[in-house]
């Protein structure tokens, strides 16, 4: 073969290869934006950003709200899951930070997805989380245990009807996760 040719296809290979790699990093950093913009538009995961709030949800409102704060796992998760705090008096408008410790008890990988609930449902669209562990999956090694923060607003808008708020995670296994076909 000629050493030109081989240079020529040489040369193309190399910028196929970093067009390529600047498609790949271009899509990565757009799925970011993308992501809030969906989560913006359907209300999945209730993200904001501290900077979207309004000025006025940023002061704190004379009333309290009584929040409790729970979990449950999935039967035969062999996780434990539990908040270290189980009942906060919130004004709303206030930033809150609350700790929940998860633990697998397994001897094996485990993934796991955290799906929020709210008691009264009604009050789902009031709570305006800015960090949760149930935004990813978690992956945890067997006997692993992390305590994860759950970063909260209370809308200001909050209807006085709604004197308590209860915040409770169900914890489901995420099946072929875990390194082990499902």
């Amino acid at each position: 073969m000629d050493a030109a040719w081989l240079q020529r296809r040489n040369r193309l290979l190399m910028r196929k290869l970093i067009v390529i790699s600047a498609l790949m990093f271009g899509f990565a950093w757009l799925l970011i934006p993308l992501y809030r913009v969906i989560c913006e538009q359907t209300g999945l995961n209730n993200v904001v950003k501290a900077d979207a709030l309004e000025q006025g949800d940023l002061q704190a409102a004379d009333a309290t709200v009584e929040m409790t704060f729970d979990s449950t796992v999935q039967p035969g998760l062999p996780w434990q899951v539990r908040p270290l705090t189980t009942y906060l008096k919130v004004k709303p408008g206030t930033f809150v930070q609350v700790q929940y410790r998860i633990t697998n008890a397994s001897r094996r990988v485990v993934v796991g997805q955290a799906i929020p609930r709210y008691l009264p449902a009604e009050a789902g669209e009031y709570v305006k989380k800015l960090e949760c562990f149930c935004f990813t999956q978690q992956r945890f090694e067997p006997g692993q245990t992390r305590t994860f923060p759950v970063v909260f607003v209370v809308d200001r808008k909050l209807p006085a009807a709604i004197a308590g708020i209860t915040l409770a995670y169900t914890v489901f296994d995420v099946p072929g996760q875990d390194g082990k076909p499902s």
